[in-house]
């Protein structure tokens, strides 16, 4: 996997802010409209991470190549770089040229703020960094192999002041769940504020016949394997509640474990979603295999298992000592 950003039709100025924007482990190519032809097209959409085009300085016929090739690697198992536009079509263009079934995100890159740019530039920038821990603990870990997907619910946002209120946890293996515990609820010193309540489906009843956060940790410790890997969505929030959960209780959180959110970023980074939960839905992902009972350990599960499909058909990864293919730089340990 290359980190080449591909620049089709921009003016200095633009290529100057993509530079500033992007961390220097990328590569800006920028590349003449004059000097494409559709081999040359092909050879663009093989190399690159990302193809940030002006469409006004393109034909019909050069932008039906870049989205149709884009449309093709997708459809035939490659890896699909992310296209983006860096200005609106002609009306011509509208008519005439082909538009994949998912949107093309239009950046501008004059504006000091556009929220289009700011995801582009995090996605990119997320796809780029390792979304795990102790991978040396999970190198073999296959795929198909056991994973613990993980859900928190906590009173707030901040890592010091609130704290986890729920875990929940299942087993996935061979692409299905085998095994589900109960929600662990975690009892706490204050009441639940409102807003919290009405967000989780949490009450303080709840709340009330439930164990200690001491008792809670050793239950994640005690699970079968201890190199089986945890697989969680958002690592800013899990992994961090979590981190600081286990520092009170005077414990290190050292449990391999796997950002799923982050890591489908890469197959699947030319949708740009602000939302990993929509990727599934998406891609038109479906399976008869047997899922978690939990509505969100459900969103976890299809994201985990078109994640890891998309990574073994697109870019033969099928563990995580193979995660060095889906990154251009080398990877420390």
């Amino acid at each position: 996997m290359t980190n080449d950003i591909f620049c089709v039709g921009l003016t200095r100025t633009e290529l100057q802010t993509l530079g500033v924007l992007l961390p220097i482990t990328f590569r800006i190519i920028p590349v003449s409209s004059e000097a494409l032809d559709h081999a040359a097209v092909v050879r663009v959409i093989d190399q690159a991470r990302c193809i940030i085009l002006n469409p006004k300085r393109l034909s019909v016929d050069l932008l039906d190549d870049f989205l149709r090739g884009q449309d093709y690697q997708r459809w035939n198992n490659a890896p699909v770089p992310i296209i983006l536009f860096s200005d609106t079509m002609t009306k011509e263009q509208r008519h005439e040229v082909f538009m994949p079934e998912y949107s093309i995100l239009s950046v501008d890159l004059h504006e000091r703020f556009d929220r289009n740019r700011n995801l582009a530039v995090k996605l990119l920038r997320e796809s780029t960094l390792p979304c795990w821990q102790n991978r040396e603990a999970m190198r073999s870990n296959m795929f198909n192999d056991a994973w613990y997907l993980i859900d928190i619910e906590t009173t707030g946002l901040d890592r010091w002041k609130d704290r986890i209120i729920a875990i929940r946890i299942a087993r996935m293996a061979n692409y299905e769940i085998n095994w589900e515990r109960p929600t662990i609820y975690i009892r706490q010193d204050k009441l639940l504020p409102a807003q919290i309540s009405e967000i989780t489906g949490i009450t303080d009843d709840m709340l009330a016949g439930g164990v200690s956060m001491e008792e809670a940790l050793e239950e994640l410790d005690s699970l079968p394997c201890k190199d089986t890997p945890f697989l969680f969505t958002n690592e800013d929030f899990a992994a961090v509640f979590l981190n600081a959960e286990y520092l009170r209780c005077g414990k290190t959180f050292d449990r391999p474990y796997v950002a799923i959110d982050k890591l489908a970023n890469i197959p699947f980074g030319y949708l740009m979603q602000r939302k990993a939960w929509n990727i599934p839905a998406l891609v038109g992902f479906k399976t008869l295999r047997k899922q978690p009972l939990d509505e969100e350990l459900q969103k976890l599960f299809a994201l985990t298992a078109c994640t890891f499909e998309a990574l073994q058909t697109r870019c033969d990864v099928r563990c995580p000592e193979e995660f060095a293919k889906l990154y251009a730089a080398e990877l420390c340990e």
